[in-house]
């Protein structure tokens, strides 16, 4: 794990910065536009599943090593937590499913920006109404990924074919791997374009005190990535 870590802070951490640096330049010279904004979102995309490249022999490991007591701990707190979203996703009306994404995409928004403005917080709410709704096969994908897991686990003693199933669910956690059907999957490419478009009327509606905020976190966080000690 200590060699994999030091791996990942001389192979990953200067790409954070550079990225972090290159939105800075764009947020101070005034081009954040759809592009820009959904580069960074792919190149920030890339990031996970190197790192999960890494890390699969030793996650591979760790989990053959579990006895069946912690295996059986492992799959009730699965099952407890879909359990605790499917519950919740039912408990909402349509309406306050809106409020509370709009709720939390203040929340994060205002860790970079600071507080909204009125015609910030309008444009999150056109955000929440135009979105397509995808929970559907959010909750379908998330089931099979878990019945996968949980089956994965059972053969743990046989390294060969655990690793096999194991790979597969890797490449099952990457975006790119999910068949494009239904309508609840079709929603995908609206609901992305939904939110770089809503990003950008955020960005433009912003002042100079949100602005320079902006550019203090990013540049807070550069350094962050700069500071660490692997």
């Amino acid at each position: 794990m200590e060699r994999k870590l030091a791996c990942h802070c001389e192979n990953e951490l200067p790409d954070y910065i550079a990225l972090i640096e290159r939105i800075d330049q764009d947020v101070a010279t005034g081009h954040i536009t759809v592009d820009a904004l959904d580069g960074y979102g792919r190149e920030i995309g890339e990031f996970g599943p190197r790192l999960l490249d890494r890390a699969q022999p030793t996650i591979i490991e760790f989990l053959a090593s579990l006895d069946d007591q912690q295996v059986e701990n492992l799959i009730d707190n699965i099952r407890e937590r879909n359990e605790e979203l499917e519950k919740d996703s039912e408990a909402l009306s349509p309406e306050e499913r809106q409020a509370a994404m709009m709720d939390d995409m203040e929340q994060s928004l205002r860790r970079l920006l600071g507080r909204l403005d009125a015609d910030q917080r309008a444009r999150l709410g056109q955000w929440a109404q135009a979105r397509q709704p995808d929970s559907a096969f959010e909750r379908e994908w998330r089931e099979l990924r878990h019945q996968r897991f949980i089956q994965a686990l059972a053969v743990r003693n046989d390294t060969a074919e655990f690793e096999r199933r194991m790979k597969v669910l890797f490449e099952l956690a990457q975006l790119d791997s999910r068949r494009e059907s239904g309508p609840a999957q079709r929603a995908t490419p609206h609901n992305r374009a939904n939110m770089l478009d809503t990003l950008i009327d955020v960005y433009e509606l912003a002042d100079d005190r949100q602005i320079k905020r902006m550019r203090n976190r990013l540049g807070d966080l550069a350094d962050d990535f700069r500071e660490l000690r692997c």
